[in-house]
């Protein structure tokens, strides 16, 4: 009996794999224990996942506001939710050491965060200008609840009371876009 040891390159290959694969185990744990799907294998495989993660979340943070303040968004609330899914995304990406997939996942997660209320196409220019004005804002200091959502986001893969944190903070955040608009009418 003799034992076979792989060449470098496929060494190094397997490793990278397992790497990888470690990384991604987290993110995939986080989808099974609430029964989401989990994307087959792929070169998408990431991407996917993590918008279903990230469209999870901040789900959670819409239902909380919506169950007190109904389902209609304004425009600023809308802003707001295309900011706090390229936050979460931001933060899931490179939780996983993906930190470049993170605007893939913003666009995906906005659109169809925003689709069931202003259609796929609106839906889709929305996405791409929040995507846009977060890489412009990412240079200033964030606010102390971008810092805490993120960090909940981030925690959320190990930790269920990390996604009701993040669901508070959103919805907080979208009641206070609600609350400053009502005094911009009022105001006007």
């Amino acid at each position: 009996m003799g034992v076979v040891f792989p060449n470098e390159t496929i060494a190094r290959r397997w490793d990278g794999a397992l790497q990888a694969r470690l990384r991604r185990a987290p993110l995939e744990a986080f989808l099974k224990r609430r029964s989401l799907p989990v994307a087959p294998s792929g070169a998408a495989q990431n991407c996917d996942n993590l918008i279903r993660a990230a469209v999870f979340i901040v789900e959670a943070g819409l239902s909380a506001y919506c169950r007190y303040h109904g389902e209609i968004l304004n425009l600023r609330q809308r802003v707001l939710l295309g900011r706090v899914a390229c936050i979460v995304s931001r933060a899931l990406a490179g939780q996983i050491l993906q930190l470049e997939s993170w605007r893939i996942v913003a666009l995906v997660s906005i659109a169809r965060l925003l689709s069931p209320s202003i259609g796929l196409n609106a839906a889709a220019l929305e996405s791409a200008c929040a995507a846009r004005q977060f890489e412009k804002q990412t240079l200033r200091p964030a606010a102390s609840l971008d810092l805490r959502l993120s960090a909940c986001a981030r925690e959320a893969l190990n930790d269920d009371e990390s996604v009701s944190e993040a669901a508070a903070i959103i919805a907080l955040q979208l009641d206070a876009a609600a609350t400053s608009d009502r005094l911009l009418t009022y105001g006007s």
